[in-house]
């Protein structure tokens, strides 16, 4: 009767991957605070608005990156504000204001397609997104 020998298994290291948009945000050197895999929040200071924050989220093959203008100038923005909001889709390229048909909030936007985002294009457009809305809380105040 021959011998038998066991062996012992070799344990493996179980490696979680990074999702894509948190090594994307942590690669852009900006200070942010990972709500989950697909929702990111950039604390932002302007000279028209003290603090305020840029959120980047991930809905399908998209990164939505947004200011919530709404929330950032609590109580002024009413109906007599609409037209003058529309109206600065005209002088910026990329970011966009548009407003949720559910409660009338007030966003400051950017889409940007997954397929082929760099960390130097999501950090351009965050930082757009956060500009664009200290210019417009600047305007409104």
């Amino acid at each position: 009767m021959g011998s038998v020998f066991a062996q012992t298994k070799s344990k493996t290291t179980v490696v979680q991957s990074v999702p894509k948009l948190t090594r994307l945000i942590a690669d852009t050197g900006l200070p942010y605070k990972k709500v989950n895999d697909s929702l990111m929040v950039i604390p932002f200071e302007g000279e028209n608005i003290a603090t305020y924050n840029v959120v980047v989220q991930k809905i399908n093959d998209l990164y939505i990156v947004y200011t919530n203008l709404t929330e950032a100038l609590s109580g002024k923005i009413d109906d007599t504000k609409y037209k003058f909001l529309l109206q600065q889709n005209d002088y910026f390229d990329v970011v966009k204001i548009g407003m949720s048909a559910d409660d009338n909030t007030v966003y400051v936007r950017a889409d940007v397609y997954i397929v082929g985002i760099t960390t130097a294009l999501l950090t351009r457009i965050i930082k757009q997104v956060a500009n664009v809305t200290n210019i417009i809380v600047g305007d409104l105040k």
